[in-house]
């Protein structure tokens, strides 16, 4: 497995995660994004494409080099513009048996949609720049 940190998946399995820690893990990978390219997140839109530029980047031929721990990090940057500058909330959900990508956590728009910024972000790695997290912020806030 690569990337920096191991994040076992018995713990996101036991219980529902508590919605802060979506807030948690964004300020985590902003921090990785201001080390790796010298931008400060203000979690505003523009800032998901230095999410995309790192998505690129962790991709090789032989597919994303990041882990769990990276995407799920990721995943909640993207959730957290969501809350921050769209007007959603985090939500916990049960996780579901046997995705690996469901840490339990959603966003609750207000036009009533939940999301899974995780899963996009797992989406984004396994499938490159078809699946963009740019694209997913619009469609999440479509009517």
């Amino acid at each position: 497995m690569g990337g920096m940190f191991r994040f076992p998946r018995e713990a996101t399995r036991r219980r529902r995660p508590d919605p802060a820690v979506g807030s948690l893990l964004a300020g985590a990978m902003a921090g990785g994004i201001r080390d790796i390219y010298g931008h400060t997140v203000t979690y505003v839109p523009e800032d998901l494409v230095y999410v995309e530029r790192l998505f690129t980047d962790l991709r090789t031929d032989d597919g994303f080099v990041g882990d769990e721990f990276t995407l799920q990090s990721l995943g909640c940057l993207i959730g957290e513009i969501l809350v921050r500058t769209d007007g959603g909330r985090w939500s916990s959900a049960a996780p579901r048996r046997g995705v690996p990508e469901d840490a339990g956590l959603a966003v609750v728009l207000p036009n009533g949609r939940t999301v899974n910024p995780i899963r996009a972000a797992y989406d984004r790695a396994d499938h490159g720049s078809d699946s963009s997290v740019i694209r997913f912020r619009q469609v999440a806030l479509a009517s």
